[in-house]
């Protein structure tokens, strides 16, 4: 979609907002000075990038934010910029995405699927080695130097970097604040009528469940959302899978703790408890049964569903939310941590560059405007007295027709911020993460034995926790970032494979019990043959040695 023109009312928008910025329409054929920040060449011919991008059901090109986003591009590359943007439904991206790329016919940018092995495409040249580019891109890399092991996480083993993180802002303070992307939840209504107490132990979530199957027979209790037995994993400090114990690499099936998880989900699933139907549940029939009485208590959660399912059921059904409960053979139970309190890098959208890309230079600085603070204030609050106002302090607000809005956040879907349902303006780089807790709505949260209505990330309770020295942070949180060779990675794929598919057809068939777990040494006999798994957990531990070596 080429942008040559815009409508007079955006041009007079981006005019008040950006004052004398470079037009992006007129005669081409005359020389533009470049007065942009960036500092690029003189240039008559727009400069044309080809983007993938996902969708989340909304035409972010037509929006106000996004436009102005357009304008903020040429004033700052001080020539024309045109976007040939190709949205894809995020609900189908994962299987279109990975069909470009397997036909070779990717964009200049491209949004790499969730999950992707994406290795394999770069050593076959698909994508563009940006190590030798670093110097342009300042301002991505001072978002890298403030994560967690950022540097690391974006370097490959051989010294290569492929891949542009999004990333979000801290919305905590460095040393205060813990927040769990997944929960465990509760129907709060239903244990108030019938004296069930909010269970803090899986012993507590064992006999609360048995007692809702006595009240209600032909229920299941008990559920699960994406298939998730983490919860009680973590009460019993393992992991189904190569992980972090704060001092080496382990392959938790081997630990006492991931038996003891099955032997309880089992209990959950022999009697009744734990709805059948949990491997297969989608997150729209989750919530179809919550809302329909199906189910009254979730091993896992996302943090903020609760609140939704609360107001979906118009008040009359109360969903509260809490930590995964404890197992005190072990200690507290860990929790699913965000990365609130420094620059996040985010595990779900990274972005490359195809290595055949016509000018690496130009297109290479546009993505470096994506993380320039400006430009994010810009898509994540939007336009500043139409979406936004700052205080005395230059706090920034949202104006009062958003916070008063019913449904705060699709009221944003009419300006196209990024703090909305559906928009994602701009490339979808970077956002301030501070503007989600502007309009964060009230949560149903159960802690010191009562409920709290209060967003997550508002909450006094844990906004004061301690960071990052904390019980409830797993000590994967803070794993050496690792990085495989080509050979380690070809290592661990051959042996891996068939460890992960035999562990999960046995992890099934022990929790249903079709599976003795008097032939539990068996089992552990049968993960061994199917890989080298000592061999792997080695690699593992050579590569965090690496990681712990380079940075003493």
């Amino acid at each position: 979609m080429k942008k040559y023109w815009k409508v007079s009312a955006i041009l007079l928008a981006a005019a008040m907002l950006f004052g004398g910025c470079t037009g992006s329409g007129g005669e081409s054929s005359q020389t533009v000075v470049n007065s942009g920040e960036t500092g690029g060449t003189e240039s008559a011919e727009p400069l044309e990038i080809s983007v993938t991008l996902q969708s989340y059901g909304q035409d972010d090109q037509s929006t106000q934010v996004h436009q102005a986003w357009e304008a903020m591009m040429d004033e700052k590359m001080g020539r024309d910029v045109v976007f040939d943007i190709q949205y894809i439904p995020t609900a189908e991206y994962s299987e279109k995405a990975k069909m470009l790329i397997s036909s070779n016919d990717i964009t200049d940018i491209f949004t790499v699927p969730f999950l992707y092995d994406w290795k394999s495409a770069a050593d076959d040249g698909m994508f563009l080695n940006l190590e030798p580019y670093l110097d342009l891109l300042p301002n991505y890399l001072n978002d890298v130097d403030r994560a967690f092991n950022g540097r690391s996480k974006i370097t490959t083993a051989e010294g290569e970097v492929y891949l542009i993180y999004e990333t979000a802002q801290p919305r905590f303070p460095e040393d205060k604040g813990i927040n769990s992307s997944n929960v465990s939840a509760y129907r709060y209504d239903v244990f108030e009528e019938h004296g069930i107490a909010i269970p803090t132990t899986l012993d507590e979530f064992y006999e609360a469940a048995k007692q809702l199957k006595e009240i209600y027979p032909d229920k299941y209790p008990v559920n699960t959302r994406w298939k998730k037995l983490d919860s009680v994993f973590y009460a019993n400090h393992t992991y189904n899978d190569i992980y972090w114990n704060g001092e080496e690499y382990v392959f938790g099936p081997f630990e006492e703790g991931y038996k003891e998880a099955l032997q309880y989900v089992n209990k959950l699933y022999t009697e009744g408890l734990l709805d059948p139907e949990y491997l297969i549940e989608t997150d729209d029939t989750i919530r179809s049964k919550a809302l329909n009485d199906t189910n009254y208590m979730w091993l896992a959660e996302w943090f903020t569903s609760p609140g939704d399912y609360t107001r979906l059921s118009g008040g009359e059904k109360i969903f509260a939310a809490t930590f995964w409960p404890d197992n005190p053979k072990y200690g507290t139970c860990w929790q699913v941590i965000s990365a609130n309190n420094v620059v996040d890098l985010s595990v779900f959208t990274q972005f490359v560059v195809s290595s055949q890309v016509k000018d690496p230079e130009s297109v290479l600085k546009v993505i470096d405007l994506q993380f320039d603070p400006e430009v994010v204030e810009l898509i994540t609050w939007g336009i500043e007295g139409v979406t936004y106002t700052r205080d005395a302090e230059g706090n920034k607000h949202f104006v009062e027709s958003i916070t008063s809005a019913d449904d705060m956040w699709a009221e944003g879907d009419k300006y196209g911020m990024r703090t909305s349902k559906k928009s994602r303006p701009g490339l979808q780089m970077s956002a301030d993460a501070k503007a989600y807790v502007e309009l964060a709505a009230n949560d149903y949260l159960y802690y010191d034995g009562a409920l709290h209505v209060e967003p997550f990330e508002k909450s006094p309770y844990y906004l004061e926790m301690d960071y990052p020295e904390s019980d409830y942070i797993p000590p994967a949180f803070f794993q050496p970032a690792v990085q495989f060779t080509a050979d380690e990675n070809q290592t661990i794929s051959q042996n891996m494979t068939a460890v992960y598919t035999y562990r999960d057809e046995m992890q099934s068939k022990f929790i249903k019990g079709e599976e003795s777990f008097d032939n539990w040494d068996t089992f552990m006999e049968g993960l061994r043959s199917m890989g080298d798994i000592d061999a792997v957990v080695q690699i593992y531990n050579d590569a965090a040695q690496r990681f712990l070596s380079e940075n003493e």
